[in-house]
């Protein structure tokens, strides 16, 4: 037997019906708020009758402050179309689902608009007159679908029922009996904490992409810290050490009362590993490593650098750091490359114009007449926030090198700004 359940108002939360069918089996099917499907076989222990499981329904969605109309049938078409049209509770006998249906506007089957439309063109107003219709003309006029309409309109099932997956909540919580200060005992409740939270993701097949971190202080407020590595991790290990890095550069302002530990599951990684590549480092030891070092830095400081999409020379942003996997080396080498040995920072340089083009270079470490130049190259960008504008020449000395120079026209200085290999 099946089970339908529904609410003709609006639900204050989309899943309140989905809560109250999981009380009674975890075989339930949502394809919306409402309504809900139930597969209700093997429950005739507990309500030895139809009506009363019935009832058990409507109390139970009553306990929630919510207004419900019950069906139950041996179809799930029939009892998602009754639960919808009859309030309080409908029970349909094995093999009266098309005599319950037939009275029942055509409106509630859930055809599809331009079908719908036909079918009223053509004076059906009830489901029974679409059962009526012989199922020779329907499928002449709709084909394969034809016969669907009718047996849909009969109460007969097609498919099986798919469960709605149960949400997985993935949190530990420990009510400390005396409030802790410092992170060595912290150390050892943290790990109470998330050996069973990890365990549990393992189980799973699951790991934690994130992990929420709350600390109830004894004055009452919650000191929260949020953890991302670069990679999921279900290591409690490494995420203990996460955390107390982290608490090392963020600590509470008062004694710890409550641990709450709160993860993001994600699906377990698949690794590949290969006998020719190089190992890798694995992503909980890279983890731990990246969080240590943003422990010894200045915010902001630890990552990897990242180019941004200007053209301002040496423009870049610190990011999280993420190596990808190996590139085998090519079998050619590559094409000769002039490369720019960068000085950082760029060298202030007492350059002498000739003819608007430099034609000696003095800085430290670089010195001497210019053999021979190229440019200049004008470039400027970034006026609305802080702006930079100059203009670059790269020139060969008479004593040996090549080097790139660029004059600041904002602070009107030349600079050395690297040596050409």
């Amino acid at each position: 037997m099946y089970g339908g359940l529904h609410s003709p108002r609006p639900l204050p939360a989309e899943d309140t019906l989905l809560l109250v069918a999981r009380g009674f089996t975890p075989r339930v099917e949502a394809r919306g708020p409402t309504p809900v499907l139930l597969d209700l076989h093997g429950l005739g222990r507990a309500w030895p009758t139809p009506r009363e499981l019935g009832h058990a329904l409507l109390d139970a969605a009553a306990s929630r402050a919510l207004e419900a109309q019950v069906a139950l049938a041996f179809t799930r078409t029939a009892v998602l179309v009754l639960a919808r049209a009859r309030p309080g509770v409908t029970i349909v006998p094995a093999g009266g689902e098309a005599d319950a249906l037939a009275p029942l506007p055509l409106a509630l089957l859930d055809l599809a608009p331009a079908r719908e439309e036909i079918l009223l063109r053509w004076g059906l107003r009830t489901i029974g007159d679409l059962q009526r219709l012989p199922p020779d003309g329907l499928a002449a006029r709709f084909g394969p679908e034809g016969p669907r309409l009718r047996r849909l309109a009969r109460g007969e099932d097609e498919g099986v029922l798919v469960p709605a997956p149960v949400p997985e909540a993935f949190e530990m919580t420990l009510e400390l009996d005396w409030p802790v200060d410092g992170l060595e005992p912290l150390a050892f409740l943290l790990g109470r904490v998330l050996e069973p939270l990890c365990a549990g993701l393992v189980r799973r097949g699951r790991r934690a992409a994130s992990l929420l971190l709350d600390l109830g202080l004894v004055d009452g407020s919650t000191h929260r810290r949020t953890l991302r590595p670069a990679a999921p991790s279900g290591e409690p290990r490494t995420w203990r050490t996460l955390a107390l890095l982290d608490l090392e550069v963020h600590p509470p302002r008062d004694a710890i009362q409550r641990i709450t530990a709160r993860a993001e599951p994600t699906p377990a990684r698949e690794v590949q590993f290969s006998l020719l590549d190089p190992a890798m480092p694995s992503p909980e030891r890279l983890a731990e490593t990246m969080a240590r070092l943003h422990e010894w830095t200045a915010a902001g400081r630890g990552g990897e650098a990242r180019l941004l999409d200007t053209h301002r020379p040496g423009a870049f942003a610190v990011g999280t750091f993420s190596p990808g996997p190996a590139t085998p080396a090519p079998d050619a080498p590559p094409p000769l490359q002039v490369a720019l040995r960068a000085y950082r920072p760029p060298r202030l340089a007492h350059v002498v114009l000739k003819e608007g083009a430099p034609a000696f270079v003095a800085a430290p470490g670089v010195r001497g007449a210019v053999s021979a130049w190229a440019g200049p190259w004008r470039s400027s960008g970034d006026w609305w926030d802080a702006a930079w504008s100059r203009e670059e020449w790269d020139v060969a000395l008479a004593g040996g090198g090549v080097f790139r120079l660029f004059y600041d026209r904002l602070r009107e200085a030349w600079f050395v700004e690297g040596e050409l290999d």
